[in-house]
């Protein structure tokens, strides 16, 4: 059943909330949530995509580019708690509107870096909004569809983020190769624009947090139960920051790939991700322990393999769309965990839930940089993501995650 509220207040300008966010529609809230993320999963994962061509005009190394990455990670990282307990008492739809602007400005803003050490900063602004944009959305959305279905809700939402992974990704990949990675950064800017769009006509007003002072707001941030989630999201999650972030290099160099086997390789990492949100979601809505304990033993068991069978080619590809399926079945319930866990602020936990999973990936991918440039080459970080995976499964199996009952 869904929570929305079905008009706007009375007096509010036209202008600021036009017809078609004063009686929202469930599927058109969602729509532009959907965008957002796509636009998101672009400028984050299509920086694994375009890392060869950085490489050549930038004049540096992977393992420089690696660095990069890992730093837009940890602008989700700083970014996410900060900007939802400082902005808490804003309402979600101005919030919604201003962390879409910042996210276009911050893409222009990659699109025309003149070097390596510009290319860094920028991208740790560029994560800044990030968790705050999608936590956000994750909460409204959850009023949409009803709170019994906020696995769905989550799940719904992260399409937008696979369809980039079978699609987008992809396209910067061929688009890096055939016009340089300047150009994709303007077209992650585009769709950036067109998320904001959508996100001005469909959503209503959702009230903030009021009455709570900013101490007031990080008292949610305590308790052993949350913080154990995120410590099983972080070590859990490295994997995909250790594998994703030089998913290109390990295939091209280690396997032998050409480009076009490498588009065809992310397409198709980007369909397992989407089955795993389909199949997560429905877990989830079921049980959030049951949906972790599938999705981190089959990431680890896909790490393990990826190990030993990470230079056999087409074999290789196998192994990578089941990583980012099961990947997708954990996101699934970590998200909804800290939703549960943080109840009195749901949209704060689901925003720490992208925080949990930057961390996760400033984790893999700085120690996977570090790997590389020690010369241990690209299958080292699936090693290094193994274990992280293996302390994610002792921590669910013993008190790390537990089920909550959400309307608590």
């Amino acid at each position: 059943m869904t929570a929305l509220p079905p008009i706007a207040p009375s007096g509010t300008p036209r202008w600021r909330l036009p017809d078609s966010a004063r009686s929202p529609h469930p599927a058109a809230v969602l729509s532009g949530f959907i965008v957002a993320g796509f636009g998101i999963a672009l400028t984050q994962g299509g920086a694994s995509a375009v890392i060869q061509d950085q490489v050549r005009t930038l004049d540096t190394s992977v393992d420089m580019i690696g660095y990069t990455i890992m730093a837009y990670a940890l602008g989700v990282v700083v970014g996410a708690p900060l900007l939802m307990v400082g902005l808490a008492g804003w309402g979600r739809r101005r919030l919604l509107i201003a962390m879409s602007a910042a996210f276009v400005v911050t893409s222009a803003l990659t699109a025309l870096a003149p070097n390596v050490g510009t290319l860094l900063v920028v991208r740790f602004l560029a994560g800044l909004p990030h968790g705050a944009l999608l936590g956000t959305a994750a909460y409204v959305g959850m009023l949409a569809v009803g709170r019994e279905r906020r696995g769905t809700a989550i799940a719904v939402i992260m399409y937008g983020l696979t369809a980039a992974t079978i699609v987008g990704v992809p396209a910067m990949q061929w688009g890096s190769e055939a016009f340089g990675w300047r150009a994709t950064y303007w077209a992650v800017a585009a769709v950036g624009l067109l998320g904001l769009v959508l996100i001005w006509a469909f959503t209503p007003r959702v009230p903030g947090t009021r009455g709570t002072t900013f101490v007031g707001e990080l008292s949610a941030l305590r308790g052993r139960a949350l913080w154990m989630s995120v410590l099983t999201i972080v070590t859990g999650f490295a994997g995909l920051g250790a594998v994703q972030s030089y998913m290109v290099p390990l295939l091209e160099e280690t396997n032998g790939f050409r480009p076009t086997a490498v588009t065809v390789t992310l397409a198709l990492f980007g369909i397992g991700m989407t089955v795993g949100a389909a199949v997560g979601g429905a877990l989830t809505n079921r049980s959030t322990l049951l949906a972790a304990r599938v999705g981190l033993f089959g990431l680890a068991s896909s790490l393990l393999l990826l190990g030993l069978l990470g230079r056999t080619g087409w074999p290789t590809v196998v192994l990578l769309v089941a990583l980012g399926a099961f990947v997708q079945v954990f996101s699934q319930s970590a998200q909804t965990r800290l939703m549960d866990v943080i109840h009195a602020s749901p949209s704060l936990g689901a925003a720490l839930s992208h925080s949990a999973l930057n961390a996760a990936t400033v984790l893999g991918s700085g120690l996977g940089a570090v790997l590389i440039a020690l010369g241990l080459g690209y299958l080292a970080p699936a090693w290094l993501a193994l274990v992280g995976a293996i302390v994610a499964i002792v921590l669910v199996m013993g008190a790390g995650f537990r089920d909550v009952d959400p309307a608590r």
